[in-house]
């Protein structure tokens, strides 16, 4: 089934239709595939206060907003849809290039697939590999340039779907000031500095948002990844961020700390497993059945079993919609689910204490939420 390019198969499908209406699924799906109207960033509250950051970017013309609930959060509005111009040729780019594109982003080699012969100076339309046009730019390249050493930045975006603001080119993102994140990824921090604790272990700790901001905000972090090109860019984050001294890494699959690392014990565990990623935007297109979703819940299981052992405290985290890879998880652990004490977000499906965060009611990227402890 086709939903605006988010294809699920008829099994998912009716798995939705458990807990939303026909219209509330159309819907959803609609949402996903636009951005928020909001582009959330975090503060980093141990260089800067979110109301020092707010006037500074005023001051040069950037809009910018303090979030009605979380302190660390403030937000940029993201401006569009646009008509976009027609040009001669065409660049085609892979799906997250695309994504990135279609909110402002330029085209840079890696995230190219085809193009026809351009020079410096011509105008193109970027493409996705699925057809959708997401910009009009020009290059600054030869193609054969780029094709040749997969190397630098190819297309200048003077116009794309949407317009979001460019973060890493203000100088605040440089100084460290700043960390792109969602606010329902956000508001993970936010429930964990009510806990008070000082140590906390992520086990999906890469590419860093809910381990800096949790250092950010004084805690003691042992960092968890079992990618290595994902704990080198940690590292460059902790690095531009000025948080390194408050946070451990290790190259390690987290599933077995418990039995590689048994004394290992923190007030807080954060999980934030794989998934299959349907409340992530904007997407130009995205492929889900009920079977992937099934088999990314057990592995999701894994992680959280390993951290309920570990910590006092664990918050579960995904950036998918289903059922069955947050409520249903949250329950075979057969943990104990705690009061989010969250003004924002919806309650859980089935379950009252954990939070959803919906696309078409909540103007955020999809998320789920939930404070457990062992009972």
């Amino acid at each position: 089934m086709n939903f605006y390019g988010i294809e699920i198969d008829y099994d998912l499908y009716k798995h939705f239709l458990e807990f939303l209406t026909d219209g509330e699924i159309d819907a959803l799906f609609k949402a996903i595939t636009t951005p928020p109207p909001r582009y959330y960033v975090r503060v980093n509250t141990s260089r800067i206060s979110a109301n020092e950051l707010v006037r500074r970017l005023n001051a040069r013309g950037v809009p910018a907003y303090r979030d009605e609930h979380i302190e660390e959060a403030i937000w940029l509005p993201v401006q569009g849809p646009f008509r976009v111009p027609t040009a001669r040729k065409i660049v085609v780019v892979d799906k997250k290039a695309a994504e990135s594109v279609m909110v402002g982003a330029d085209v840079y080699a890696p995230g190219v697939i085809k193009t026809e012969r351009v020079e410096v100076g011509d105008e193109v339309n970027v493409v996705a590999d699925n057809g959708v046009v997401v910009a009009f730019g020009v290059a600054v390249a030869n193609s054969d340039e780029v094709l040749k050493t997969r190397r630098g930045l190819f297309i200048k975006v003077e116009k794309s779907l949407y317009k979001a603001p460019k973060i890493r080119d203000l100088p605040e993102y440089a100084e460290g000031l700043i960390y792109s994140q969602s606010l329902p990824a956000i508001a993970v921090g936010h429930v964990a500095k009510r806990l008070g604790v000082e140590k906390a272990v992520d086990l999906n700790a890469a590419p860093g948002g809910k381990c800096t901001h949790l250092a950010q905000l004084g805690m003691r972090v042992f960092a968890v990844d079992r990618s290595w090109s994902k704990i080198s860019r940690l590292r460059e984050e902790l690095k531009r961020l000025g948080l390194e001294a408050q946070v451990d890494v290790l190259l390690h699959d987290s599933r077995y700390l418990d039995r590689d690392f048994p004394r290992l014990r923190a007030g807080l565990a954060l999980v934030d497993p794989p998934c299959t990623d349907i409340g992530v935007r904007p997407k130009i297109y995205h492929r889900v059945t009920y079977k992937a979703a099934k088999t990314l819940a057990q592995y999701q299981l894994q992680f959280l079993k390993t951290a309920l052992k570990i910590a006092d405290y664990v918050i579960y985290s995904t950036c998918t919609l289903t059922y069955v890879e947050n409520e249903e998880v949250v329950l075979k652990s057969r943990a104990q689910t705690l009061h989010l004490d969250l003004p924002i977000g919806a309650p859980g499906w089935g379950c009252e204490t954990c939070r959803r965060f919906l696309p078409h009611i909540h103007n955020t990227p999809g998320f789920f939420l939930a404070l457990l402890s062992k009972g």
